[in-house]
């Protein structure tokens, strides 16, 4: 079980993370990013403070914005040592546009992550470490946001990248958010 101040730092990463989805969101028009996180370091537990932390509703008086993603669709993914953990939320709101079924089966068929958990609106996978057969986490959670990456993409949910447009700002990779 992890300890207070590392659920606390989950938390804030949350936080943090949710606002600057929120804010690209609020740019771009974008709904769903596939987000790589570290806190957790493979831990469900702590993946889920993550997701509740940029969920969390943004407190206005605040010194410090955080959260304010609960109605966008995300992935987050967690490289431990022994373990890659995914968690995905797809809000109600945005289900038409990509289930988080879909999602989840994507990104799992992937990488040959266990589907853990599926619900209406979020569900969790997970791809155990064997240096055996090659499954380095680290190396499949970007191999997972790569395949959610090119899921959103075919579904013309982010842009898709034109070359030719030189005026479209990235306006993800300028807050430091991955698609």
């Amino acid at each position: 079980m992890a300890d207070e101040k590392t659920i606390k730092a989950a938390i804030k990463e949350g936080g943090k993370k949710g606002v600057d989805l929120d804010g690209v969101s609020a740019m771009g028009g974008v709904q769903f990013f596939n987000i790589a996180v570290e806190t957790p370091n493979g831990d469900f537990t702590l993946l889920e403070k993550v997701l509740e932390g940029a969920n969390a509703e943004v407190d206005e008086s605040a010194e410090e914005r955080k959260g304010g993603a609960g109605g966008i669709g995300k992935m987050f993914a967690s490289a431990g040592d022994s373990q890659l953990a995914i968690i995905i939320h797809v809000p109600a709101a945005l289900s038409e546009k990509l289930s988080v079924k879909e999602w989840t089966e994507t990104v799992a068929s992937a990488v040959g992550a266990e589907i853990v958990e599926m619900g209406e609106e979020v569900s969790k996978c997970k791809v155990l470490a064997d240096q055996a057969a090659g499954k380095f986490p680290l190396k499949l959670r970007d191999e997972a946001i790569a395949a959610g990456l090119a899921l959103l993409k075919t579904k013309g949910l982010i842009p898709a990248g034109d070359d030719d447009d030189d005026d479209d700002v990235n306006y993800a990779e300028a807050a430091g958010v991955e698609w």
